[in-house]
């Protein structure tokens, strides 16, 4: 238990840095680059992983790898495209409880019952979505949540969570290969994306939804970007494989609540690099998340 603890926490850890790489690559090249490149190093990582693993490839676990990729892209593409935006402080967390909102949501859909400390989750999600999007006007040290951060977090949050719906059909024996055919997809989605910023105006206009206005400060060292997505997509990878060993060293429950804690690491980065500040009302809310999202990983466990 204690090295499912620590393979758990590393995980966690991982996960965290690689989400503010990711966010700071996507400041720099803009989001449908950075992504690119996270995702084709966090791919090779995973082809490594299904060589070496023993997983079984079937028709299902092609659809409902392919299902979850087409939902990934679109989650990965709005996270990245929120934290670049920022706060990444408020935005992560606010994403990680949606995305594990959503698997309950579907549970529900199905006719499950909640436990009641599922319903205290879902509750805690909803009023800590409330106070990290507050709107007031905050001190000059403070940040404010833009109101594209907060649509992209909700698109991003959702999105993800319906990815994880989707591989959480895939046959027990599949192993990685439907996670390895999820970033396949993902890949072959953004190579056409890619070529968008010459295809013409309507299509920077497109992008434009992602990347928000243009400021002076984006662009000025793709070369740093480039290096920070590469190390976001490693980090991804290990991430993935940290948390497959912790699962075979330990209890599911305990490993998805310290894994569900990858926010805080995000969140330490950016006050720490960033200087980014929250109201005390958002700084509660932050808690609300982080709380509901152990619980919900809990309940799902």
């Amino acid at each position: 238990m204690i090295l499912a603890v620590a393979l758990a926490l590393l995980s966690a850890i991982a996960f965290g840095v690689s989400d503010f790489f990711g966010g700071l690559a996507a400041m720099r090249l803009r989001v449908v680059p950075a992504t690119a490149i996270i995702y084709l190093f966090s791919t090779l990582i995973l082809a490594i992983m299904v060589v070496l693993g023993d997983g079984v490839w079937s028709t299902a676990s092609v659809l409902t790898g392919s299902v979850a990729g087409l939902f990934a892209i679109i989650g990965f593409l709005t996270f990245y495209a929120a934290l670049a935006i920022g706060p990444m402080s408020l935005a992560s967390p606010l994403i990680a409880v949606l995305e594990s909102v959503v698997p309950i949501a579907v549970a529900v859909a199905r006719g499950e019952r909640l436990t009641p400390w599922s319903w205290v989750a879902v509750g805690l999600a909803v009023a800590s979505g409330i106070l990290i999007s507050v709107r007031r006007r905050p001190a000059p040290a403070l940040v404010r949540v833009p109101t594209r951060t907060v649509v992209l977090s909700v698109i991003a949050g959702i999105s993800l969570g319906l990815s994880i719906v989707s591989l959480d059909l895939a046959p027990d024996e599949s192993g990685l290969t439907s996670g390895l055919v999820e970033s396949a997809v993902g890949l072959i989605v953004l190579a056409p994306l890619l070529a968008l910023p010459h295809a013409g105006a309507r299509a920077r206009y497109a992008l434009s939804l992602l990347d928000g206005d243009e400021e002076p400060s984006r662009l000025t060292s793709p070369g740093r970007g480039r290096a920070l997505g590469i190390a976001a997509g490693f980090l991804l990878g290990g991430a993935n494989a940290l948390l497959l060993l912790a699962l075979g060293s330990g209890s599911l429950a305990v490993v998805s609540v310290l894994v569900n804690l990858y926010p805080l690491a995000t969140i330490a980065l950016s006050r720490a690099a960033l200087n980014e500040r929250m109201a005390p009302a958002q700084a509660f809310g932050v808690a609300l998340a982080l709380t509901a999202t152990v619980l919900l990983a809990l309940a799902q466990a």
